[in-house]
């Protein structure tokens, strides 16, 4: 079972399955399901699989492999603690983990996106991957600066919830400003900023580069 789990990252088309199964958790689960008990179950057992699953890899890869072992294993304890208990240290700890998480996933796709071989559509995907996740990361990073400054971190957010934050992330990602959610403290404008020109050089530069190095590759 462990060798199959291990496997995950072995095969590029996983990038797909992964991209697949992100792109359902973060514009459906999140936005009309996060409240129920069991799609917080089913989505904590998918990331922890997905981070177990990189274990092989991060050992033969990096030099870190260790280290983000041992990461992996926190994150892991502490997203299973947040979706059972809501005490307000739980949902800080909680917005953390899934921001170190997100963070880790993206290192692990990244170091697949650019290992030795051939570039494919899968490492197209596995950079649109990563690219999501930007979008993930900022959402909870919101989300702490809400929960720290409620009154004056944002204006427009009616419930605090993270799929407000999330459609938030998304709008600065892509520099969409719709203009009905805007920060109004130095940090959470700072963030939407910094987020903003991820959103812009990412595609730009990385996204468009692995497109035409793939086109090469097919010639």
């Amino acid at each position: 079972m462990l060798r199959k789990i291990h496997r995950f990252w072995e095969e590029e088309r996983n990038l797909l399955v992964l991209l697949i199964i992100l792109i359902v958790h973060m514009f459906i689960i999140i936005p009309f399901g996060q409240e129920v008990l069991i799609t917080r179950i089913i989505a904590a057992l998918f990331y922890c699989f997905i981070l177990l699953a990189a274990w092989k890899y991060l050992n033969e890869n990096t030099r870190w492999g260790k280290v983000l072992i041992i990461a992996t294993i926190g994150i892991i304890l502490l997203l299973a603690i947040g979706t059972f208990r809501k005490e307000e240290w739980v949902v800080v700890l909680s917005n953390f983990s899934i921001i170190l998480y997100c963070v880790v996933l993206a290192w692990i796709v990244l170091l697949k996106t650019f290992s030795e071989g051939p570039i494919t559509i899968y490492r197209i995907e596995g950079s649109i991957v990563v690219y999501l996740l930007f979008g993930l990361i900022f959402a909870n990073a919101y989300e702490l600066v809400f929960h720290f400054y409620p009154a004056i971190s944002f204006k427009g957010i009616s419930t605090g919830d993270i799929k407000e934050f999330q459609y938030f992330s998304f709008v600065s990602l892509t520099t969409v400003g719709y203009g009905d959610i805007t920060p109004s403290f130095p940090l959470s404008r700072s963030l939407a900023n910094l987020e903003s020109l991820l959103g812009q050089l990412y595609p730009a530069i990385l996204i468009a580069r692995l497109v035409s190095m793939e086109i090469s590759e097919r010639k």
